[in-house]
């Protein structure tokens, strides 16, 4: 699957397929900032905040401000604020997995993971950086992830 296929993928749950299909230039830009993000000329929260606000721009000229979307089954769904947060979240992960498995990255990631909670930065420390942690370092993170994240963000990667 293709950066831009994974952007969409991830998105089209929060968003809905119209959306998605209407908005291809916008799935475009997001798979290249997340591909190729640069450490040390951007940040890990700077870069999440670019992607928050692209989403939440989009929606809201798609929308006229109403920000309400028809998702795949059928149902209109107005996007809340705190969601724009979510869905650039989960996107982080693309750019976490593309990052180089050295020191410097696992240091930035559990940093950004601890400052923003975010559950993609977890799950970078729990399926891409074991080597750099301890056993106990390691199950600590999947005890995190699993009681302060709700399941269906991370039933598909990580066992209940």
């Amino acid at each position: 699957m293709t950066p831009i296929e994974q952007t969409a993928a991830i998105l089209r749950p929060w968003l809905g397929s119209d959306f998605v299909a209407e908005n291809a230039q916008l799935m475009e830009r997001l798979a290249f900032r997340l591909t190729h993000f640069t450490p040390g000329r951007n940040t890990l929260p700077q870069a999440a905040q670019e992607i928050d606000t692209a989403l939440f721009m989009a929606v809201r000229d798609a929308t006229g401000g109403r920000m309400i979307l028809r998702l795949d089954d059928g149902r209109h769904m107005r996007v809340k604020v705190d969601d724009f947060t979510v869905m650039a979240d989960e996107l982080m992960y693309l750019l976490m997995q593309g990052m180089k498995r050295d020191e410097q990255s696992f240091l930035a990631v559990r940093d950004y993971s601890v400052r923003q909670g975010s559950l993609s930065a977890l799950r970078a420390l729990y399926l891409d950086y074991q080597a750099f942690q301890t056993d106990e370092e390691w199950r600590t993170v999947e005890r995190v992830i699993k009681t302060c994240h709700p399941p269906f963000r991370w039933r598909g990667w990580l066992t209940p």
